[in-house]
C-alpha cells in the first residue's frame, strides 16, 4: 500500500497512468476513492493521475489535532515531491478547490493548470460548524447525514429518480470507508477557517472554474454559483463553465460533460 510518512501523519496515495501529472483533491471529509469511478479511468489514458486520502480519512493517518487547508495542501505537495510531480493539472472539488488554491499559491512550481470545481475562497458566516450541519447531524445521526446530504446536494431530484442505480453506485464508493465523525468535523472547521479571498489575484496559473446550474441554494453556509463567480471575477483570466442541469456531484452524475469541459480547457 503506497504510504508517505510525514512527521505527524501517514498519507495514503495512489497513481494510475503515465504522462503529465493530474492531481485530484476531494470534497470535505471524502477519501480519494470517488475519483476512481470516472475521472481517473478517463484521464489516466494520457496523464499520471494522483489521488490521495486526506489526513483523517480513508487509509491515511488520523491524528487528533486541529486541521487546516494549508496543512492539507502541504500534505499533497509532499506526495507530489515524493513522486517528482511538477507542472501538474490540479483539480479540486468543493473544499478540494480551496486546497488547490493554496497549492497553486504556495507551491506554484507544482501547479501548471488549475481546475476549481464548485468551490470558493471564503465563508461570509465565519469559522465554526454551521448550525444546519450540527442540527441535521444530531437529528439524523452522522452516517445518515453524510449519505443523505451527499444525495440532496450532489444530485438533482430528476437525476435521482431517473438513475437511482448511479446514485447508489456513488454512495457505495463514498460511504465504503466514511471517516469517523471527529475527523469530518475537523475537516468542516478547516474548511470554514479557509480564506484566500485576498490572494486570488496572485494565482497565475490558467484556471477553469466549474459549477452546476442547480447549485443555486445555500448549503453549509455557501452559495456555490455566487462563490464560483467570485473566483472568476478575482483570478486573472479565469474561465467559467456552467454545467446545465447539474448539482454538486457532476463528476459522478454526468462525468462526460465534466471531462469534456476539462479537455477543452487543457487544449487551449
Amino acid at each position: 500500500m503506497p504510504i508517505l510518512k510525514r512527521d505527524d501523519c501517514e498519507i495514503y496515495y495512489d497513481v494510475a497512468g503515465e504522462g503529465r501529472p493530474f492531481v485530484f483533491i476531494s470534497e470535505t471529509g471524502s477519501d480519494g476513492e470517488v475519483w476512481k469511478m470516472y475521472p481517473v479511468p478517463e484521464f489516466s489514458k494520457d496523464h499520471m493521475c494522483i489521488t490521495h486520502d486526506y489526513r483523517g480519512t480513508g487509509r491515511s493517518g488520523k491524528p487528533s489535532i486541529p486541521y487546516t487547508t494549508d496543512m492539507f495542501a502541504d500534505d499533497i505537495a509532499a506526495v507530489m515531491d515524493h513522486l517528482g510531480a511538477e507542472d501538474a493539472v490540479v483539480c479540486g472539488h468543493s473544499m478540494g478547490g480551496r486546497v488547490a488554491q493554496l497549492l497553486a499559491l504556495d507551491h506554484p512550481g507544482k501547479v501548471g493548470a488549475l481546475i476549481l470545481a464548485s468551490s470558493g475562497a471564503s465563508f461570509p458566516d465565519g469559522p465554526g460548524i454551521p448550525l444546519d450541519i450540527a442540527t441535521e447531524m444530531a437529528e439524523q445521526g452522522y452516517v445518515n447525514y453524510v449519505r443523505d446530504s451527499s444525495v440532496e446536494v450532489g444530485f438533482s431530484k430528476a437525476f435521482t429518480e431517473k438513475y437511482p442505480e448511479r446514485v447508489q453506485h456513488y454512495l457505495d464508493v463514498r460511504m465504503a470507508n466514511v471517516c469517523p465523525a471527529e475527523f469530518y468535523f475537523r475537516h468542516v472547521i478547516a474548511r470554514h477557517l479557509h480564506d484566500t479571498s485576498h490572494r486570488l489575484k496572485d494565482i497565475t496559473q490558467p484556471t477553469l472554474v466549474l459549477v452546476g446550474d442547480n447549485e443555486d441554494e445555500v448549503t453549509a453556509g455557501v452559495h456555490h454559483i455566487e462563490s464560483a463567480q467570485t473566483l472568476v471575477d478575482n483570478i486573472p483570466d479565469a474561465r467559467l463553465v456552467v454545467l446545465h442541469g447539474e448539482g454538486h456531484s457532476y463528476f459522478f452524475a454526468n462525468p462526460e460533460e465534466a471531462h469534456k469541459a476539462i479537455r477543452e480547457f487543457l487544449q487551449e
